[in-house]
């Protein structure tokens, strides 16, 4: 069994899941999460202990002026993930998450990465003990099990260990010198999703870049997108790193959130009044940068007006129209047949009713405010579409395809195409 400073390799495992000439890993991991689950209730003691040990070991976190006042919740909170992992395999990454986290704040707290890391492998090491005296207490026919799980456990301190190095590097010495001419070939690949996974390592090497971390990618297309052709390729703005990648058509923006969240995303990426733009969701890793790329595609598409950055999530029907557009012009046929062979202010008005509707909660008042006409209108209009489509507003279901063949109307005929909904699904047709 390795110790906490000098650890020694352990056998990989087999495609069974044990190691060569151990248990499979059916018998491990349940005792890895059996000692787990009996460790988890006495954690909140367990951490003072180690928390002990830790201040007794190390000199930076025994003095009591550099010790940050921190350390005992700190500490709980990376174990309780760490055990959470051992028992849950689907929260596994919410330690390094956490460690990831840890690292930065120490980093800029002006914490030594020695201590850093002594500390990590001491909570390891005592971590481990802990797990082994469990089963040895409640269940010690399964003892021998445990041997083969610690390479488990030593694996994902030391990845822990390695994301709270990284992290702490970051955050003491900020982003790497900015060198776009370099970055924007393997950027372009790792956006087209048509990077090798052999060579990610070698990518997050070259960007100065994690491979596993909290990412969004954003696209920017207009106008103003081309101010960014001169500017930096890399930033750092409240603590999110931004790698900007201009193209012939606008501008992609790689964000590395950190822990801040995609909400502020718009806030520091400006959008000019002639301008769109739109934002992916939260992704993984370099890995996934293909993907997120294509999602803030869809996003853009979705984009109601010039001058906003929309993310993916604010507009998913219309993102799940502008992704099939061909099944999106079918649907939006299919209920909405007899509507669009109006004559096109007819149409545009009633569809522009039934968006305001929708927008507003089903609220006749707010719907007709909005269009500059009385409430009762919105209901005539409302009641003809009904009759047209065969469709029932108070009918859930109903109402649904009603949303959707209207999301659908919009990618079939978008802002500037005839007889189009304005870009906030308003339209022109108001009655004004």
């Amino acid at each position: 069994m390795r110790g906490p400073c000098a650890p020694e390799p352990y056998p990989h495992r087999s495609p069974g899941g044990g190691a060569p000439g151990g248990p499979s890993g059916a018998a491990v991991d349940p005792v890895l999460r059996h000692a787990a689950e009996l460790l988890r209730p006495d954690l909140p003691v367990f951490t003072e202990g180690v928390v002990g040990r830790v201040r007794a070991a190390v000199a930076y976190y025994g003095d009591p002026l550099l010790s940050p006042p921190d350390l005992a919740r700190s500490a709980l909170t990376a174990l309780d993930s760490f055990v959470a992992g051992l028992i849950a395999p689907e929260r596994a990454a919410e330690s390094g998450e956490y460690a990831r986290a840890v690292g930065e704040r120490r980093g800029r707290d002006g914490a030594p990465v020695q201590a850093l890391l002594h500390a990590y492998r001491i909570a390891g090491a005592v971590l481990w003990d802990a797990l082994v005296a469990r089963v040895a207490r409640e269940c010690p026919e399964r003892v021998a099990a445990m041997a083969y799980a610690a390479n488990d456990v030593w694996r994902r301190v030391d990845g822990d260990a390695a994301l709270v190095a990284e992290a702490h590097r970051r955050a003491v010495a900020g982003p790497p010198p900015d060198d776009g001419p370099r970055h924007r070939p393997v950027l372009e690949a790792l956006l087209r999703g048509q990077a090798d996974p052999a060579r990610l390592p070698v990518f997050a090497a070259s960007l100065g870049l994690p491979r596993y971390g909290r990412y969004a990618v954003a696209v920017l297309r207009g106008p103003g997108a081309r101010l960014w052709d001169t500017g930096p390729a890399r930033e750092l703005r409240e603590g999110v790193e931004l790698y900007w990648c201009p193209r012939e058509d606008g501008v992609a923006v790689v964000a590395l959130l950190g822990d801040r969240p995609l909400a502020g995303l718009g806030a520091l990426i400006p959008v000019g009044a002639h301008t769109r733009g739109g934002v992916s969701t939260v992704v993984g890793g370099l890995a996934e940068l293909g993907r997120a790329h294509g999602l803030a595609e869809l996003a853009l598409g979705a984009c109601p007006a010039d001058g906003e950055l929309t993310p993916v999530g604010d507009r998913p029907l219309r993102a799940f129209a502008l992704a099939r557009p061909d099944l999106a012009e079918d649907f939006a046929d299919r209920v909405l047949g007899p509507v669009r062979a109006l004559r096109p202010a007819e149409r545009d008005e009633l569809l522009a009713t039934l968006a305001a509707w929708l927008e507003y909660g089903g609220s006749t008042r707010r719907a007709g405010e909005r269009l500059y006409c009385h409430r009762n209108t919105v209901l005539n209009r409302l009641r003809r579409l009904e009759a047209l489509t065969g469709r029932r507003l108070a009918h859930p279901r109903d109402a649904a395809d009603l949303a959707m063949a209207l999301e659908a109307q919009w990618v079939s005929a978008p802002p500037g195409g005839h007889g189009s909904l304005s870009g906030d699904g308003t339209g022109d047709g108001t009655g004004r």
